[in-house]
């Protein structure tokens, strides 16, 4: 019996350490939402507000929506959609990657040398923006992950927000996620837009192995339990 319970407190004990594990793989990215920006106008953004190195817009916000991510290329909206009803994924804020100008963002953050890391992110294109369909590159300290992404025919009200999802292997101490709008969206006020977008780090194999383990020795004392109780019941 002590074998068992020694067995069964390993077990849960395992368990949790790998639910730890897993829990902990969180966003590494700051604002992925693009909801908590830190540039903010002081009458509020409208239906839009336009972000960028060069001061072309009626609504211009400045030069940089939030300190953790950076404008390095022309010029991108943070859009609230109010009035029109525009549907986010998370709320308040999703990003469009053409201002007036085709634009592109990046953020550095700071990962573990031959870690697996998945990028995941929902995209559209802005639903008021023409021509259609827009499209966007995805790379990784340079390595491109996807190019021209594409997305057409966006409402308001049904925005069809899709779901990107691929992983990588850190080579670095320090990685740079870029978004750039391409070719195919050459100008006009219409571009992807983006929304949700998260780094994680993906658990090993042998953490996902420690908590099957776990929960199966957790299980068995649980049922050992209730069996003995039974027999001396009975």
């Amino acid at each position: 019996m002590r074998l068992l319970k020694s067995l069964g407190f390993a077990g849960l004990a395992s368990a949790f350490i790998a639910v730890g594990s897993i829990g902990a793989h969180a966003n590494v990215l700051v604002d992925g939402g693009f909801d908590a920006p830190t540039n903010l106008p002081a009458a509020g953004i409208g239906f839009y507000e336009n972000y960028g190195p060069v001061a072309g817009d009626p609504n211009y916000g400045g030069t940089a929506f939030d300190a953790s991510w950076v404008i390095t290329r022309g010029n991108v909206d943070l859009v609230s959609g109010l009035p029109s009803g525009w549907q986010f994924v998370s709320s308040p804020y999703s990003l469009d990657l053409v201002g007036n100008t085709q634009g592109t963002i990046t953020q550095t953050f700071t990962t573990t040398v031959g870690q697996v890391y998945n990028l995941s992110f929902f995209y559209s294109n802005n639903s008021f923006g023409s021509p259609q369909p827009a499209s966007a590159n995805v790379s990784v300290s340079g390595t491109l992950l996807s190019a021209d992404i594409l997305h057409g025919g966006a409402t308001p009200s049904n925005m069809n927000w899709l779901l990107f999802s691929e992983d990588f292997t850190a080579t670095s101490t320090s990685t740079t996620l870029t978004f750039a709008a391409s070719d195919l969206t050459p100008c006009c006020n219409g571009g992807i837009t983006l929304d949700s977008v998260s780094v994680s780090a993906v658990p090993e194999a042998s953490t996902w192995v420690m908590m099957v383990v776990g929960f199966f020795g957790v299980g068995f004392l649980a049922y050992r339990r209730g069996h003995n109780r039974s027999l001396r019941l009975a």
